[in-house]
């Protein structure tokens, strides 16, 4: 039938245009590629069907079409002259180098950034369309043609020309005259109704169907007759898209099943909404960011081996400013643990990346039921609705905010600590304690099965306070003299009572109370730190020990938490020497050592004290302290030469003191030593007053 009505065709084109070939047809048209000779370029000639020709005014389609002739868009295709080769109307559009979407989806459905890509084309040149009054009446996949990424839509304004060049009686409408002017799977209902009053929002049902079919790669009804198709779009329901396509973006969805509404007045009423929607499935938090998905992947190694880098940063600050500064312990480990928290975040970040990119740019494939056979399990649902809301920007901002967030935190601590305010306030800025403040410590309550240990515990915690720098705890040697003015025992256990009224009477700020638990091998340290003037608590601490080994660790511990809260530079604190250092790692030796110093402190027998502090530096022969008290018991009894030998032992440990004990250590070398010199013994003695 081609062969026909070419010659035909060619002759009513006349020299202006040289048919080259057909590109094929139907339902309305013969569609030929031809050459316009005056420009050189190629142009698409649509030929009328002979049947619809038939019953069509060739003068009133002329005057018609001259509306769609007027159409100028990016994404509309529009007619360039027309005219009617012996009663055959036909009319010239610009050729469209591509292929037609129902050539793309004959190779399957569009991945969710195509689809969404063309339908916002489609949709834009509707709603500049209807603006103008001009109903397609036609929309389908054959009549959108894709070329380099953009789609324009082809044939706007035929229909319409044609049902109102129509020669048919009066009520007759088209398909009663036995030529239906649109498709059945894409036909609003109105439409198949026959309604002659049908207006933009059929086109607006068929761009519903036409999406359906993009995003599965079926129209919303299939398999059925033309008239049956009819039927289905006057009274069937469609499947819910989602059920075919779970990917497809939330608002996406929702905005196809309302254009396939059957009341008209049920579905968007502008072309104008559906851009607008669609330009928000791509730009906004609506639905899945397909352009950030796209511009901003990054791979799961690239992205751990920033957060390691950036982890490594903070640490270090944290660190160095914890040296530098002074700050609480729990920086440098919060500061890990917030890097940390960030690492399942970045990893949930990737994935979800990565599944949302495979769903926007892969090309789903359907069985022949029109189900996916891509993933689309509940994780791979999950990952697509959260998308939106999960990017990498998103991601590097959450761990800036967080990291930010935990340094107003470390901040804000330091200012109510310098302020005094709430429980990070410091005792010197709220002024309960003083700077050079003097405090009594209590005799450790002894476990049952250990009755030395709380005494041990008491003199290894006074040791540990004698480094700080604004702290004075009161000697064990000072407290028994009072004992003696206020007519009690010298060996009397010093407890909270006893320890209380010995504060009043020397006007002691503060009473540092404690004891220790034993818990099947484990131990547990509390101390409490009470006003001696009111008897209100001031602050609380509490520390555990695995084992005998690990207790004097945990006075150390202790210790610095009492000087941190009394308000003691962190600084200092942290650069205290560790307890086992300054004094001794045995536990052993620390018990002869304070047994030592309680017999001589309560009875002054050297005979007594000095075995005691021999099996003390015997079990560590490191414990400077130790040594330098037996130094001076030796020469107290006129053992000169036994004490210059403690003094060497004493001061070759010396760096293991603390700066009073050091300076101590010190005197008693160039008092008792091998080199004698009373400047150097002084200048050490006035070092030690200037500290305590």
């Amino acid at each position: 039938m081609a062969d026909d009505i070419r010659p035909q065709v060619q002759s009513s084109l006349g020299d202006a245009y040289t048919i080259e070939r057909e590109l094929g047809g139907g339902g309305m048209s013969r569609t030929y590629v031809a050459l316009e000779r005056s420009l050189s370029r190629r142009v698409v000639v649509k030929v009328l069907s002979p049947e619809l020709a038939a019953g069509v005014s060739v003068d009133r389609f002329k005057r018609e079409i001259l509306l769609a002739a007027q159409m100028q868009h990016p994404h509309v295709v529009p007619v360039l002259s027309s005219g009617d080769a012996s009663g055959l109307p036909w009319f010239t559009m610009p050729y469209v180098e591509g292929e037609s979407l129902r050539t793309r989806l004959a190779r399957g459905p569009l991945a969710t950034g195509e689809a969404v890509s063309v339908l916002r084309d489609v949709a834009r040149a509707l709603a500049f369309a209807h603006s103008r009054g001009v109903v397609h009446r036609d929309i389908k996949p054959d009549n959108v043609l894709l070329s380099q990424g953009s789609a324009t839509v082809t044939d706007f304004g035929i229909a319409k020309a044609i049902s109102a060049a129509r020669t048919g009686g009066a009520g007759e409408t088209l398909t009663m005259a036995g030529t239906s002017i649109g498709t059945p799977a894409y036909m609003a209902p109105e439409q198949a109704a026959g309604d002659p009053n049908i207006d933009h929002r059929s086109d607006i049902y068929a761009f519903g169907c036409m999406a359906y079919e993009v995003l599965t790669g079926r129209p919303p009804f299939v398999g059925q007759s033309p008239a049956k198709l009819l039927g289905a779009h006057l009274g069937e329901k469609p499947r819910d898209i989602r059920e075919l396509r779970a990917d497809t973006p939330e608002a996406l969805a929702v905005l196809v099943m309302q254009c396939l509404e059957k009341d008209p007045a049920t579905r968007p009423q502008q072309a104008s909404d559906l851009a607008r929607v669609l330009d928000n499935v791509t730009s906004s938090g609506a639905a899945t960011a397909a352009p950030g998905i796209l511009a901003g992947r990054i791979h799961i190694g690239k992205a751990v081996g920033l957060w390691a880098g950036a982890s490594a940063l903070v640490a270090l600050t944290a660190w160095a400013a914890s040296v530098v500064i002074g700050l609480p312990d729990w920086v440098l480990p919060g500061s890990i643990g917030v890097m940390l928290a960030g690492l399942p975040i970045i990893a949930f970040t990737a994935w979800v990346q990565r599944v949302a990119h495979r769903a926007y740019t892969a090309t789903p494939t359907f069985t022949p039921g029109g189900t996916s056979t891509a993933a689309q399990g509940t994780l791979h649902t999950l990952a697509i609705k959260v998308s939106p809301h999960v990017s990498w920007k998103r991601t590097w901002m959450g761990g800036a905010v967080a990291v930010g967030g935990f340094v107003v935190l470390v901040v804000g601590f330091m200012v109510l600590r310098a302020l005094g305010i709430g429980p990070a306030g410091s005792l010197l800025a709220a002024g309960k304690l003083g700077a050079g403040d003097q405090i009594i410590l209590t005799d450790f309550k002894s476990p049952a099965d250990d009755s030395t240990l709380g005494l041990t515990i008491t003199e290894a915690l006074r040791a540990d306070l004698s480094q700080s720098s604004i702290l004075r705890v009161m000697p064990r040697l000072a407290s028994i003299e009072a004992l003696r003015l206020m007519q009690q025992p010298a060996n009397a256990r010093v407890d909270f009572d006893l320890a209380r009224a010995i504060a009043s009477r020397e006007g002691l700020k503060a009473v540092l109370d404690g004891d220790i638990v034993s818990l099947g091998g484990r131990y547990v340290l509390s101390t409490r730190l009470i006003s001696a003037q009111d008897g209100t608590q001031l602050a609380a601490f509490k520390e555990e020990a695995d084992s005998q080994n690990d207790l004097i660790p945990a006075i150390g511990r202790l210790g610095k938490q009492l000087r941190e809260k009394i308000g003691e530079s962190l600084k200092a604190v942290h650069a205290t020497t560790a307890l086992d250092r300054v004094t001794t790692s045995s536990l052993d030796a620390l018990r002869k050592y304070a047994a030592a110093n309680l017999v001589f402190e309560q009875t002054g027998d050297y005979q007594q004290a000095i075995p005691l502090m021999i099996e003390a530096v015997t079990i560590d022969s490191t414990f400077s302290m130790a040594w330098r008290r037996l130094a001076q018991y030796y020469n107290n009894t006129g053992r000169f030469e036994r004490a210059r030998e403690a003094a060497v032992h004493a001061f070759q440990h010396a760096d293991r003191l603390s700066e009073v004990e050091r300076q101590l250590t010190i005197a008693s070398y160039y008092s008792m030593g091998p080199n004698i010199d009373e400047e150097k013994a002084l200048a050490a003695y006035q070092a030690a007053l200037a500290r305590d």
